[in-house]
């Protein structure tokens, strides 16, 4: 999890139905193959314009600031065609709340009713139309102006964000599996799942990030009312990261329940990597994803007693990095690159054979990446007195049978270590369309088509 290419997968619960024409698990030799085919073809894949990303703080004068500039308002566009929505890149807020939700009438999602495939299409029209136009608002004039009289009353915008995705069961709801990517397809089970139906699926994603979780709330809060009886909440979970006014140093990567620095690999900001490594290419799917991106979300509950009963040596070869800097063991510096030929004076590996970094390489994927926004969460103690909490691990990639299908596979199949001090309980896949156009609202292109 510290690199993210850690896999977390999203679909059914094993030995659930799938849904939707995609169903079926996919091999791994396939899954490599492809892998290695969008390696070769990935340099030339056109992409539209990404998301604008958050100001970062280079100077002393500008890390001073950081936390106040941070309260401000997002840094996302409103709209524009082939802009990724925000939420995906940029600098994470401190809190989301991440929600499934399904269509109250859906015959295909999680819905009770037995409403037509035109009435449930009309359905999620109707909600990402609130939606689009109340994120617009609270962008633009920030929750307090929005929401009078709410408990975010008084309070700056908090870099207030929403993301809205589209799950597979609610194209089969809608009678539109004719138009599902093959990007889009289930995902396979993973030898190391532990998944609970609870939190698993969804006909609609809703995510809302703030630097403050009032705003959050309350922005939320607002958003299903919009929505009203049309959709039934399926699972929620609250995230957080450690804030900027905490942090000694607001532009570090931040650490998660195990102390681990969580997300030290991922592409660099403003990279053509990161563009090619999230954003769907306008040549790689149907019209109405093009600019979009997809993301495998994962409930992942640490087994923290566990993991800090174990020495602090044992945790650093569990992961393959030092523990106080985050840097790859062996080397210096958090950011310095993973070298996996590196050796003791003994002749061993620097990194353990079955450390996650190894395994979670790309030069162990093929190349395999993924941008990673892992948020905690931690729900106290269940009735058998066991700790609820953990990772929200969320996984944004052009495909994921490119990025997290094929590294959590060689995961589990090779023995990631981390897997002793974790259970991978919820899983589900969205497809985020691009941000709307102006006067549009969030899969127009798609539910109008």
């Amino acid at each position: 999890m510290s690199e993210g290419e850690s896999g977390h997968n999203t679909g059914t619960p094993q030995g659930a139905p799938k849904e939707g024409p995609h169903s079926g698990g996919v091999s791994r030799r396939g899954l490599l193959a492809r892998v290695g085919a969008a390696a070769l073809i990935g340099a030339g894949t056109g992409l539209g314009a990404g998301e604008v990303l958050a100001p970062r703080a280079d100077t002393a004068a500008d890390t001073a600031a950081a936390p106040r500039l941070r309260m401000s308002g997002a840094h996302a566009p409103a709209s524009g065609p082939g802009r990724l929505q925000p939420g995906i890149t940029g600098t994470p807020p401190a809190f989301a709340h991440v929600l499934a939700l399904d269509l109250a009438d859906s015959p295909g999602g999680g819905g009770e009713g037995g409403g037509s495939a035109a009435e449930s299409r009309e359905r999620a029209a109707e909600v990402l139309r609130a939606w689009t136009a109340a994120a617009d608002r609270l962008r633009e004039e920030g929750p307090a102006a929005v929401l009078p009289g709410a408990p975010s009353a008084g309070l700056l915008p908090a870099s207030l964000g929403v993301t809205a995705g589209l799950g597979g069961s609610l194209l089969a709801a809608a009678g539109l599996q004719d138009a599902r990517p093959e990007a889009m397809a289930d995902l396979p089970s993973f030898s190391t799942d532990a998944l609970q139906q609870e939190w698993c699926g969804g006909d609609l994603l809703l995510q809302v990030g703030a630097e403050d979780p009032v705003v959050a709330a309350a922005a939320v809060q607002h958003l299903l009312g919009r929505a009203g009886a049309r959709v039934r909440v399926r699972w929620a979970v609250r995230g957080f990261r450690r804030t900027a006014a905490a942090a000694e140093d607001p532009g570090a990567t931040p650490r998660n329940l195990m102390g681990q620095i969580d997300g030290t690999n991922n592409p660099a900001r403003e990279s053509s990597l990161l563009q090619r490594t999230v954003q769907v290419g306008r040549a790689a799917g149907p019209a109405w994803m093009a600019g979009g991106s997809y993301v495998v979300v994962r409930r992942i509950r640490m087994l923290l007693d566990d993991w800090f009963g174990e020495d602090s040596g044992h945790r650093e070869r569990v992961i393959g990095r030092d523990l106080p800097t985050g840097a790859p063991l062996g080397q210096q510096g958090a950011g310095a690159e993973v070298d996996l030929t590196a050796r003791d004076a003994e002749g061993r590996p620097r990194i353990p054979e079955h450390a996650h970094i190894r395994l979670a390489s790309p030069q162990n994927n093929l190349g395999a990446r993924m941008l990673r926004r892992g948020y905690s969460f931690d729900e106290g103690w269940r009735g058998d007195g066991t700790r609820d909490a953990g990772l929200l691990f969320m996984a944004w990639q052009a495909d994921p049978a490119r990025g997290f299908v094929a590294v959590q596979q060689n995961l589990a199949e090779a023995g990631d270590a981390l897997n002793e001090y974790t259970r991978h309980e919820g899983s589900a896949l969205f497809a985020v369309p691009p941000a709307a156009r102006n006067g549009g609202y969030i899969g127009q292109d798609l539910l109008e088509s």
